[in-house]
Order: structure tokens, then sequence, then C-alpha cells
């Protein structure tokens, strides 16, 4: 027999409640809808009726108005006193292009992503990526091929940049490090930034021809250009030699141990003899635990499942991974993102 008692009906609808909202697909597509439309640009300047927003973005005023309602209850722009008026909030401002984090391209390369994540099953079958299935090619083919949404994977890696540049330099001793190679360093953000803050220090930056190729304009507009070499290639096939410090941001974990190894196993035959390997990535802890890095990690290990058939690695995985590649793992640094597995020749 059912036990609908009050308490018992009130605990269900709480635990099913809970249970929506973690499986809701409609409120990231809204926001994706939401972000291809620039609508919280609108609002930059200050509130704006949602007919003034509607005509400027080229959408249907009744239905804007209940598209922006619903994300108003998750606090994804709010509602004014005076109805049918919207300002900003903490949360859509990084909707907006204006934000130095938007978050607004990461929405946007949805319409690919979710193609495989209907098809995720197959990922949890196989260990292999949804991904390829899907689009017929593997997902760094597809982006080299699709330059819309290479773009937007650029510009929603680069929103992490900052973030990760300050959590790096706050975690991390550059005490000696003459040169830096930051291989797989997309457009050279992340190198610009340390070069800046680190004026003894060199730097190569290695990704593949169609992505360095945008590095130029970054490296000069931060005064480390003539510090800087931009080498464009393959790190399955060569890195650039002799660096003391070979950062590897968000980059082993994208690919299987076969293929991470070889990664480092490049590395390992180009840096200098007393050269250091940091490879940034999550980094898998048992339990369960719900703080925000270990989730993050855990979802970023699913994300890696799907689109590359690569993993996040706990620190033991770690360790048999460097030793495979010719490295001894030293030490795993802590910072306010992932964290920092530092490794030296063996």
């Amino acid at each position: 027999m059912i036990d609908l008692t009050e308490k018992k009906v009130i605990n269900k609808i709480e635990v099913i409640s809970r249970f929506t909202e973690l499986a809701d697909y409609i409120i990231p597509f809204t926001i994706r809808s939401i972000s291809e439309l620039k609508v919280a640009d609108c609002l930059v300047d200050g509130p704006k009726s949602v007919a003034e927003i509607a005509k400027k973005v080229g959408a249907n005023e009744f239905a804007l108005y209940r598209a922006m309602l619903a994300l108003a209850s998750k606090g994804i722009f709010a509602e004014t006193d005076e109805p049918g008026i919207f300002e900003q909030t903490v949360m859509s401002e990084l909707l907006s292009t204006h934000s130095t984090f938007s978050l607004r391209d990461g929405y946007r390369m949805l319409h690919a992503d979710i193609k495989a994540w209907s098809h995720f099953d197959y990922s949890l079958r196989t260990g292999k990526a949804c991904f390829d299935i899907v689009h017929d090619q593997a997902y760094w083919d597809f982006c080299a091929s699709h330059k819309d949404y290479s773009l937007m994977f650029d510009n929603a890696m680069a929103t992490f940049t900052p973030l990760e540049y300050r959590a790096i330099l706050a975690a991390y001793d550059f005490s000696g490090i003459e040169t830096i190679v930051d291989i797989g360093g997309g457009n050279g953000r992340l190198l610009s930034l340390l070069l800046k803050s680190l004026p003894h220090v060199k730097g190569k930056l290695f990704d593949q021809p169609h992505v360095v190729n945008k590095a130029h304009l970054i490296l000069e507009n931060e005064g480390v250009l003539s510090r800087c070499e931009i080498h464009g290639g393959s790190f399955f096939d060569a890195v650039p030699g002799d660096g003391d410090l070979y950062i590897i941001k968000r980059v082993i974990y994208d690919w299987d141990d076969e293929q991470a190894a070889k990664i480092l196993s490049n590395v390992v035959q180009a840096m200098n003899p007393s050269g250091k390997v940091a490879v940034i990535d999550p980094v898998l802890i048992p339990g369960n635990s719900a703080d925000l890095g270990t989730t993050y990690s855990r979802i970023y290990d699913l994300l890696m499942m799907a689109m590359v058939s690569g993993h996040a690695r706990s620190e033991e995985q770690s360790a048999m991974l460097f030793d495979k590649a010719g490295l001894k793992l030293t030490r795993v640094i802590p910072t306010m993102l992932f964290p920092i597995v530092e490794g030296i020749k063996k």
C-alpha cells in the first residue's frame, strides 16, 4: 500500500523536485538561445523593457518575456517592480559579450554538443566518445573543419584563462625558470599573462597551426611578443625544445593513456635535463564529496568521455602515466581551480 501521509508526500516532492532540477535541459537551452540573440548585451547600460529588447534582437516580444521570466527564477536577469522591465544581474552579466568572464560562447556550443550527449549511452557501453559517431569525425577534426565552432571553443576556453593564470601564479614558484613552453597553449592568452608577470622569463607557445595563427596579436597587445616564440605542429610528433617548465593545461585529460603518454614522452625528449612538467588538469578523488572542485572535476571527466574519449585521473593514475612517459611525479600542488601535477625526468 502506498504511504500518502503528508510528510511522506512532501519528502517525495522535494526529492523529485531536486532530481528534476538536476536533469533539467530546458534552462541550458534557453540560456543558449538568449546568448545567441545577445539579450544580455541590451542591458549593459541599464534596465530595458521586453518590447525594446525584442525589437533590438529580432525576437517575439511575448516569447522573449516568457523566456526571461523563467531565467529570472534562476537569478539570470531580474524583472523590476515595473512589469515587463528587466535589469541585469551578476549571473546574466556573464552572458554578455562585454564581460571579461563571458560564458556566452560556451552555451552557444551546445547545438553540436547535445547531439553527442543524446548518445551518451554509447560512451557508457564502449568507453569511447559518442561525439565521433554522431558527427562522423573526431572532436578536434570537427573543430578544425568548423571555423565558427572553433572560434566559440577558443572564446569559451579564454573565459577561464585569467582565473587560471591567477591560480597558477599564486600557487607555483617560478624561481629559476628561464623558459616556459606552453603545450596546447591555444591563442597564447595564458602564456602572455605569465610572461607579463615574469619579465625575466622567455616563452614558447605551441599548438596546432590553425590555432596559434591567432596568437601574434594577443602576445603583442600584452607587450611580450619579443620574448615569445610561436610554434605550430602536433604534440604527437614533437614539441619545442630547451624549456625549463612545460605547462600543459587542460590537455592531457583530452586523451587516453597511450596518447597522453606519447605527448608527455615527447616533452621529456625536448625538455632541459633539469626541466619540469606542470600538468594542470582535474584530479579525481574517490568518495561522495560534493565540494565545488571535486564536483567540477567529475563533470569535466564525463565531458571528456563524451567528446574525446579522454579522462581525468587520480593522483595514482597520474603517477603511473608519468612513469610510462619517463617522468617522476614530484608533487600535486592545490590551486584555487584545478591542481598542478608536477613531474621531472626520471
